[in-house]
Formats: structure tokens, C-alpha cells, sequence
């Protein structure tokens, strides 16, 4: 088979590039011929051509030529990829497959300038995939769907496993963009009330500090609670670095929260923290629930309540069973390894052709 994937980009310091790269290079190891077209200029592998807006038609038609050996064109997002990926496809009948990720599967259907162009584009596709329950529940709220299935990301379960180090450092651990959406406004005072019970408790949150008025937000939680020394942020972090604090931290929090149809669609780095042993601290009424399996490896809390998150936090910490927890962590990162996620997707491109 010949797959041409569009996508936002490969780079796997973010999310969506990292289950872009683990997926597409997971398909090409299986031996299949993959075309990557992108959004971002990512200075990795394929061509950064796609663009969003009232620019889609234009890499729509140019992009036309690439796609008329391929056999598949997997979208991975809603919009602009499958919205892209349906007009290019129009008088080539290729299979479509649209992969419905998260905010960009669903914002768009309550757009008025892009709802039309999604919807077409969805009815368009020979098949619809969500990475979550929770997001394919958010698009049929808005489109009745038939041909619509959930295929959970997976993680390279051997790359990410490593054995637990016990440090002096006693800390919990975020990875994440600072953006509001990730709930580090509610993650942080909860810090602060564990750390009550708690004195030499640290907290530690990577993610891309793009968003300056939101990281300063947070900064001045940080001064007004007077944990300064306390509380790291820290960001470009290569695999191993991160790796490294998977393997020295307690625990794994991220309290993501849904605002104006942004939301966590699954949240690849529950599983990364589950493959070190971490057990794993996050919200309800997102595609974490997928990721996480609450009272077994975690506990899954309400969106905004920084009390719970607090009573979490220390419930896990200080809870005789934090060491079974964290077996339970290792088990459900092995059950949803990336070669699984592969599979699925081998099957649905072989059925659909």
C-alpha cells in the first residue's frame, strides 16, 4: 500500500507530532510506502505544504498530483487536514480516512465559516477514527456518522520503560504546553495545598512556554504562593532528559480542563509516565479517560476543583498502595503499545480497500 498523510508535523517534543511520527513510521516499518504532507516547516521529513483557513483550496489542488498513486489518504485531524484531504480527493477516488484527534475534530463543527466545509468532508470519508471516546461522542453530537471508530494512540512501550529510581528529591511531574486548556492554574495551587502536609514536596512542569501570557500567569501563582524554589518549569527536553524524570518522579499530573471546545483528546503522556511505573493524576469529561484507568493506575478527578486535585495528589503519595498502583501503571502502558495502534490502523486501510 501507498498512504499519503496529512498532518500538522513529525516533531515529537509535541503531542500531535509525536503520535504523528510513532504512527506514519510505525505503518512505513511495516513495509508500506508513506507520502508525508504537513502544515509545519518542522525541518523533518515530508513536505510543509498545507495550510488552514480560507488557504485550503490552494494546497488542495497542488497537492492533487501526489496523491494519484497512493491508495489511502489519512488525514490525521478533522481541520484542515481532512477538509484538504476531501477536496483534493475529489475526482481521484482514493479511500479517505479522517482521524479525529481532538480540538480540531470538533471546534471547527461550531465555526460557521469551517462547519459546512467539516461536515462535507466527514461524509466525504470512507472511514472516520477518533483517538478517544470522548472525541468521537464530541463529533456526533454535531454529525450523524455511521462509519465512525475509536483506535487509542499507543506508546513504544520498550523506549519509555525504565525502572523506578528512588532520589532525595521527592517530586510530581506535568508535561504539557503551558496553555490554558492544561489546567496548570488549576494543577499549581493544588501543589500548594499537598505540599502543607507534604514540606519537601517539588513540582516540575515541562511544556513549550509559547503562550507569554498565560506562562505569566502561572508565574505569578507561583510568586503569590511563594513556592519559587519549589516549582520548575522547563521546556525543549529531549527524550532521555524526560525520560530520566519519569523515572525519578512520584507521580504524573495533568489537569486538563475544556474550554470553549479545546480539550485533552487522549494524552499521550499518561501512557509515557505509566511505561516508568508513575501512577497518574487527571481530569473527567476529556479523551483522558481512554488513557488513564481511574482507581487502577490513577485517579481522575473533576475539571477546575484544585481540592481535589490536592486530596489526589496526597491520596497516592501517602497510600499503601502506591507501589501496586504502580505496577498497575507498568501493565496498562504495555497493553496499549504502539505496535497494537499500527495493527488497527493495517486493518482498517486493508478492509477499506
Amino acid at each position: 500500500m501507498k498512504i499519503a498523510y496529512l498532518i500538522n508535523n513529525l516533531n515529537s517534543k509535541n503531542g500531535w507530532g509525536r503520535y504523528a511520527s510513532d504512527l506514519i513510521y510505525g505503518v512505513k516499518k511495516s513495509g508500506h510506502e508513506i507520502v508525508i504532507l504537513k502544515e509545519e516547516d518542522d525541518g523533518l521529513e515530508g513536505m510543509p505544504i498545507l495550510r488552514r483557513g480560507i488557504r485550503v483550496f490552494t494546497p488542495a489542488f497542488k497537492i492533487k498530483k501526489l496523491l494519484k498513486d497512493c491508495d489511502i489518504i489519512h488525514a490525521l485531524d478533522g481541520y484542515p487536514y481532512g477538509v484538504i484531504g476531501a477536496i483534493a480527493n475529489t475526482g481521484l477516488s482514493k479511500k479517505l480516512i479522517i482521524t479525529g484527534v481532538g480540538t480540531y475534530a470538533v471546534e471547527p463543527l461550531y465555526n460557521f465559516r469551517t462547519s459546512l466545509l467539516l461536515k462535507w468532508a466527514y461524509k466525504k470519508a470512507n472511514q472516520i477514527i477518533t483517538i478517544s471516546n470522548f472525541t468521537k461522542s464530541e463529533i456526533i453530537k454535531k454529525i450523524r456518522l455511521e462509519n465512525i471508530k475509536v483506535i487509542n494512540p499507543g506508546i513504544n512501550f520498550e523506549k519509555f520503560y525504565r525502572p523506578h529510581i528512588k532520589t532525595d528529591e521527592k517530586f510530581i511531574l506535568s508535561v504539557g504546553a503551558l496553555k490554558f486548556r492544561k489546567g496548570y492554574h488549576i494543577s499549581i495551587p493544588a501543589f500548594v495545598l499537598a505540599k502543607k502536609e507534604i514540606p519537601d514536596l517539588k513540582y516540575k512542569i515541562v511544556g513549550n512556554q509559547g503562550d507569554k501570557s498565560y506562562f505569566g500567569h502561572l508565574k505569578k501563582l507561583v510568586k503569590d504562593n511563594n513556592i519559587g524554589n519549589d516549582i520548575g518549569f522547563l521546556e525543549e527536553m529531549g527524550d532521555e532528559e524526560l525520560k530520566k524524570l519519569y523515572q525519578t518522579a512520584k507521580l504524573f499530573v495533568l489537569t486538563s480542563i475544556n474550554h470553549n471546545y479545546h480539550f485533552e483528546g487522549f494524552g499521550l503522556g499518561f501512557l509515557e509516565a505509566a511505561a516508568a511505573g508513575l501512577p497518574v493524576i487527571g481530569t473527567l469529561g476529556n479523551g483522558i479517560g481512554d488513557a488513564v484507568k481511574n482507581g487502577y493506575n490513577g485517579i481522575l478527578i473533576p475539571q477546575k476543583n484544585i481540592e481535589k486535585t490536592a486530596e489526589a495528589i496526597l491520596e497516592i503519595i501517602n497510600s499503601k498502595k502506591y507501589y501496586q498502583m504502580s505496577q498497575a501503571s507498568l501493565e496498562w502502558a504495555q497493553s496499549h503499545n504502539l505496535n497494537k495502534t499500527v495493527d488497527e490502523y493495517l486493518k482498517v486501510y486493508k478492509e477499506i480497500l
